[in-house]
């Protein structure tokens, strides 16, 4: 059984000058034997990247971060059939043996721009999944932590007033709470601190319970040697003095943003690192807007008003404000400590890889292309692009046969030769599509069929059919501007039903979504997703930095898998086609949009960091489906 998975990429040529600037490393980090082989090597830079990626996808597998174990104890060795594997002692036999596991399964590659490690930590029978929980080792507390959130199924979403809900509906005394929080947090702390020899730490505590919460660690730490210093929010010098770790427990979720009394964070020593407690004081917990009214980095690591954590601590579930806006930017890597709440009732949940996994469908052995068909209605005059995007990318995720049905030429496109090509009278297409539509398992249409009236009275006429036999449908890009229309005629929403129903999924960005809602989506972005689905009575895919996805009832799934390598033209397209290949291969609709957005965002991080382009993702979407492949039983 798998307990957990860790992924890593190192950039070959900044390890290299990491490398050549501090030469000493390659003694802390890699054992003799790894050393040796990796100067047997004309590049000995790319061995040790991808070692390095071993290492750091191993902690990851199994849900620990930099300084739980030596990197020594982490060796990659080769197998006698010339496989790579991981071999583990010391602190990581022990850590290991407490999770059950029993052994990793590696898998390397590396070439001399990138090395890509990715490690799977596997069990024994009887254990939980590491990626779901793990159980604490403090024994005055029943506490529980989630592995890498990434890897693992789906996480719980709970705004700030949701948890004032769960907190005051537990049955055990708020003591008993707080005793449980801080003995999470004085043992993340310890595992960020690598030890208490020595080691100092500032508590930064407020009035509430997040601030009792770093008292009960401070306690804690004390008790284990640790030198602390509790500093009141009221009494918070303008910079802090010198430690090893300062934990941020000032305000916690509730921290509203209030124009008259802005929260000001100090300065960190030079060498501190900064774990916040629940959330980085400053940041509203339901939005993620930060409190400062600057988006200026100032030093010591404030940024607008709010102290940037190295890593978060959040307790039950995690809170909006740590995935969107600068919440998202301050919040550093998050861990969610189980502390006995109840949080079933929870509504809205991140993504993860083992949730996608097991959401997906392996292809049978009598199938044939008509049973996972994608018909693709895009790329007018002048915005061929669009289409081919598309198009490709509904192959890569999966489509067993693709028809791309263009207004004009389709024959002048640059396409794949698997897609089938058909061209479409400029205007009055609608019968045309609409012929053999049902010989499809989804339809895609919007992209880059322009903005003409009779474009969109086309569009609109091809949904309204869509609809009427339930095809399951992704209405993107000019299509939802069509849709958009029908919102501000005299007709307004009952327009609306007409042409869209539970089984499409529309993929607004910001601007589309203000055309089709009547206003932006607001800092409040899962509120602004349900608003939408509910009134259209279709899944809403939100784009952004994190991707919400709505379903009418008020369901939402968030993924965070993506980052800035996917702000370039012509992505959006490639998120239709994999939305559109997983709809044809049987998903649902509501995950499909969240497990297309997953696998988008994924194949965007395999990319370069400057110089990727859309074309470049659907050539990585095989690769992320079979790490995803690699997760099932």
């Amino acid at each position: 059984m798998i307990r957990g998975v860790g992924i890593d990429l190192v950039d070959v040529d900044r390890f290299r000058k990491s490398l050549e600037r501090r030469p000493a490393l390659i003694e802390r980090l890699f054992t003799a034997s790894e050393q040796e082989y990796a100067r047997r090597h004309a590049d000995p830079a790319e061995r040790f990247a991808v070692r390095f990626a071993a290492k750091e996808a191993t902690l990851k597998s199994m849900g620990v971060g930099i300084g739980a174990v030596g990197w020594h104890d982490i060796e990659v060795v080769r197998a006698a059939d010339g496989r790579p594997s991981v071999q583990i002692s010391g602190r990581a036999t022990e850590l290991a043996r407490q999770l059950g596991i029993v052994r990793f399964e590696v898998s390397l590659t590396h070439t001399g721009a990138l090395a890509q490690a990715e490690v799977l930590a596997i069990g024994g029978r009887g254990q939980h999944r590491i990626a779901e929980w793990r159980s604490g080792a403090d024994q005055t507390s029943s506490v529980m932590e989630t592995a890498t959130i990434i890897s693992g199924g789906l996480v719980p979403i709970v705004a700030p007033v949701e948890m004032n809900a769960i907190d005051h509906d537990a049955p055990e005394p708020v003591a008993e709470l707080i005793a449980r929080a801080g003995a999470a947090l004085a043992r993340h702390a310890l595992r960020m601190l690598g030890g208490t020899y020595g080691r100092r730490v500032v508590v930064l505590v407020g009035r509430g319970n997040n601030g009792n919460d770093g008292r009960d660690a401070a306690r804690r730490l004390l008790s284990r040697g640790v030198r602390v210093r509790v500093i009141e929010v009221g009494q918070m010098p303008e910079v802090l003095p010198d430690c090893d770790l300062v934990i941020d427990a000032a305000f916690g979720s509730g921290y509203r943003i209030d124009a008259d009394r802005r929260y000001t964070a100090p300065s960190v020593p030079p060498g501190a690192a900064v774990l916040a407690v629940d959330i980085p004081s400053g940041i509203d917990g339901l939005t993620g807007a930060a409190g400062g009214g600057s988006d200026e980095i100032s030093g010591g690591g404030s940024i607008s008003g709010v102290l940037r954590a190295d890593e978060t601590l959040t307790f039950a579930a995690l809170k909006p404000g740590l995935l969107f806006g600068e919440g998202a930017r301050c919040a550093g890597s998050i861990t969610v400590a189980d502390i006995g709440l109840d949080v079933s009732r929870a509504s809205a949940h991140l993504v993860g890889a083992a949730s996608v996994a097991g959401w997906l469908h392996r292809r049978d052995v009598d199938a044939h292309k008509w049973n996972s068909a994608v018909c693709i209605v895009a790329g007018g005059q002048g915005m061929e692009g669009a289409a081919a995007l598309a198009s490709r990318a509904a192959l890569r995720a999966g489509a067993g046969y693709v028809r791309l049905a263009s207004p004009g030429r389709a024959e002048s496109m640059n396409l794949p030769v698997e897609v089938v090509r058909s061209s479409l009278p400029v205007s009055g297409w609608a019968d045309s599509v609409l012929a053999d539509l049902e010989r499809f398992r989804s339809l895609v249409i919007g992209n880059g069929l322009g903005l003409a009236p009779e474009t969109s009275s086309s569009i609109l006429d091809v949904l309204a059919g869509a609809r009427r036999i339930g095809l399951p449908t992704v209405v993107d890009a000019d299509a939802l501007t069509a849709l958009a229309t029908l919102t501000n005629s005299g007709e307004g929403r009952s327009s609306v039903a007409s042409v869209v129903g539970a089984s499409m999924v529309l993929t607004p960005h910001d601007g589309e979504f203000a055309r089709l809602d009547g206003s932006s989506p607001g800092p409040d972005r899962i509120d602004a997703a349900r608003r939408l689905a509910r009134s259209t009575g279709a899944v809403v895919l939100l784009k952004g930095a994190s991707t919400v996805v709505a379903s009418p009832a008020g369901d939402v799934l968030v993924s965070t898998s993506g980052d800035a390598r996917l702000a370039t033209a012509g992505t959006g397209d490639v998120l239709a086609g994999i939305i559109g290949a997983l709809l044809a291969e049987g998903l649902d609709v509501f995950r499909a949009a969240a497990a297309g957005a997953f696998i988008h965002g994924r194949a965007g991080a395999l990319g370069w960091m400057h110089g990727s382009v859309a074309g470049d993702l659907p050539w990585r979407i095989p690769a992320v489906r079979a790490e995803l492949d690699r997760l099932l039983p």
